[in-house]
């Protein structure tokens, strides 16, 4: 879950940040959620009682705390979370590097800056590693660079590794579910391939890097070859 917190006091910013960072991340296929604040303060507080963001969007001058002081404080105690500061004047740009800000956008906020912002922040520091998945026997880690794809077998799932082969009781719809939408696609009733691998796609088939062959299923080819487009674009 992409965690984004939009802090701007301005009401019809505030609501026209949250529609477009909302579509934008569905547009990219990544499970979000969205919380609005109208003050630092707010913001701040919310945090302080233990609850997590990912992305921050602060509008750099409101009345109370100014982005850029809550920025300046937040840095303090969390290095982890991202900030994107939004401004209608660039005098603060300077200011603001010590803070290490993925990007600077100036009011009114252009929807594909917006989106390059999040994907370049999605990129550089929420893309995950591994997923774990429980069993019967624990928890197994599959580690996502080397999961070329995931493959139904009589009724079960098999991920397929450049190290071999693991084996799960559970159908493929279910492990579609864990995995993460944005880097893997379904292009078979009985595939579920990592984008990062494929080398070619066509109406008869995907060629993974490692010269394997998938076959595309009809009613898939159209949805996996736009998804693929979307993934090559923003990696």
């Amino acid at each position: 879950m992409y965690r984004v917190a939009i802090c701007e006091d301005d009401q019809l910013s505030q609501e026209n940040l949250c529609t477009m960072c909302g579509e934008i991340l569905r547009e990219l296929d990544v499970p979000h959620s969205v919380a609005a604040f109208s003050s630092g303060e707010d913001l701040e507080a919310r945090m302080a009682s233990g609850t997590e963001f990912d992305l921050l969007c602060l509008d750099i001058i409101m009345d109370g705390k100014s982005g850029m002081e809550l920025a300046q404080e937040l840095r303090l105690w969390n290095d982890r979370v991202s900030i994107i500061f939004i401004t209608s004047s660039q005098e603060f740009l300077k200011d603001g590097y010590k803070v290490r800000p993925v990007q600077y956008l100036i009011k009114p906020v252009d929807r594909e800056e917006l989106k390059q912002a999040i994907i370049t922040d999605l990129r550089l520091n929420h893309r995950p590693e591994s997923v774990s998945i429980r069993t019967g026997a624990g928890i197994t880690v599959l580690p996502l660079d080397e999961l070329l794809y995931v493959e139904s077998r009589d009724h079960l799932s098999v991920a397929k590794l450049q190290s071999g082969e693991q084996t799960f009781r559970m159908r493929l719809s279910d492990m579609e579910r864990l995995l993460p939408g944005d880097r893997f696609c379904r292009c078979h009733n009985s595939y579920f391939v990592n984008m990062q691998l494929i080398s070619k796609i066509s109406r008869y088939g995907i060629e993974l890097s490692n010269g394997q062959w998938l076959p595309v299923g009809r009613s898939y080819y159209r949805a996996a070859q736009e998804k693929l487009i979307r993934f090559l674009n923003r990696a």
